[in-house]
């Protein structure tokens, strides 16, 4: 069985990484080390709506099938590295080896590869272990994954430089596993799984396809599948709150 621990990583990681909104799940006693095999969780919150096929036609300007070829480390905060803990980032490149689906009225052309900040190490002292977020595929070289990608303009916040724009998934449910052309088979949460089975229930009876879950509804199938269920899915009028949002913070 895995192991796994709960950590608290300080807001100031965080921002190095461009997740200022994730936040760790838990606060363990000061003296608690950390696990010497597995990895640490914490908890992620989403920029945008990302669960289902009519949030990814709604927020997404390209639906990607990628592969990630390199990864470099991102340094700790001096801070953190002074105190003897925090969290060391990694920005990985992903090649974008196929587009299953693009909106009509995309943002920005798809790329054939793009950065992104991940999820890297939490370490305390000399030690480090892994670090991954809640029910999101860490994305780790030697995998493949199916992304929701949004293309994100150039964001400014006060006292702050220019954030160039760039692409970003939407949240916890637009990158899904897809080891050997499979939904939810391969890496997720910095280990390797088969595609699970999700058992419909009675909260799910009644509910179209397009409304549930992508990673459940898809879970086990192929592109096919997944383009059929997108060409299928409706797009919504976007929250208020994130337009808004992204009013206030255009350069």
């Amino acid at each position: 069985m895995r192991s796994t621990s709960a950590i608290a990583v300080s807001a100031a990681a965080l921002s190095v990484l461009g997740l200022a909104a994730w936040t760790a799940r838990a606060e363990p006693p000061a003296d608690s080390a950390l696990p010497k095999s597995g990895l640490v969780l914490g908890h992620g919150m989403d920029r945008y709506p990302s669960v289902s096929a009519n949030e990814w036609v709604t927020y997404a300007d390209h639906v990607a099938v990628v592969t990630p070829v390199s990864e470099t480390e991102i340094a700790a905060d001096t801070t953190e590295v002074e105190r003897g803990e925090g969290m060391i980032g990694r920005k990985v490149t992903l090649r974008v080896d196929k587009i299953l689906w693009s909106n009509p009225q995309a943002a920005a052309p798809a790329p054939q590869s793009f950065d992104r900040e991940s999820s890297g190490w939490v370490f305390k002292d000399t030690e480090r272990a892994k670090f991954a977020l809640h029910e999101r595929p860490r994305v780790e070289t030697g995998h493949t994954y199916v992304v929701a990608l949004h293309w994100e303009p150039e964001h400014c916040s006060e006292g702050d430089p220019a954030e160039p724009a760039h692409w970003v998934g939407l949240g916890a449910g637009s990158t899904l596993p897809f080891d050997n052309g499979t939904i939810n088979k391969g890496e997720f949460e910095g280990s390797v799984q088969e595609a699970p089975t999700f058992a419909t229930t009675a909260d799910t009876q009644g509910i179209e396809i397009i409304d549930l879950p992508v990673t459940e509804v898809m879970s086990g199938k192929g592109e096919t599948e997944l383009v059929n269920l997108l060409e299928t899915a409706v797009p919504q009028t976007p929250l208020p709150q994130v337009t808004d949002s992204q009013t206030a913070n255009a350069c």
